[in-house]
């Protein structure tokens, strides 16, 4: 499978949430560099367990800064069930994930970044006219 590059095309006027996407690239990367090089399934588990805590801690960032940016309430909404259809997923399927065998690691890892992708060039585009202008810089301290 091949290695996500992070293009300007994929930003979302916000600099706090383009690195964080960029993280999230990086890590789904590291997943399927790890599949390739047959790394096996701990490590590769290992690797999914980081994304999907970084994708929570993203997803928490992302709304907050789409609500502050005053994103209409309908489409924050639509946005906050996407998030939880795929956290919902993953957790549905994470538990049958470690008990598939190492062959179903690049279907996983394929599922992943198609969605990411997807989710970045769709959904994400829509917030960024609104948070162009709002001052990300709070996000960072936690």
């Amino acid at each position: 499978m091949g290695k996500i590059v992070w293009s300007k095309d994929y930003s979302v006027q916000s600099e706090y949430l383009d690195h964080q996407h960029q993280n999230l690239i990086n890590i789904l990367n590291d997943f399927n560099q790890a599949i390739a090089r047959g790394e096996g399934k701990k490590s590769a588990y290992t690797i999914l367990n980081r994304l999907v805590q970084y994708t929570e801690e993203h997803f928490r960032d992302e709304e907050k800064l789409m609500e502050i940016a005053r994103f209409p309430a309908e489409q924050l909404h639509a946005h906050m069930k996407e998030h939880e259809k795929l956290t919902e997923e993953i957790f549905r399927h994470g538990e049958n994930w470690s008990s598939y065998g190492k062959e179903a690691l690049p279907e996983i890892g394929l599922f992943l970044k198609e969605w990411l992708m997807e989710h970045i060039l769709t959904s994400d585009m829509k917030y960024s006219k609104y948070v162009a202008n709002v001052d990300d810089t709070f996000l960072s301290v936690k």
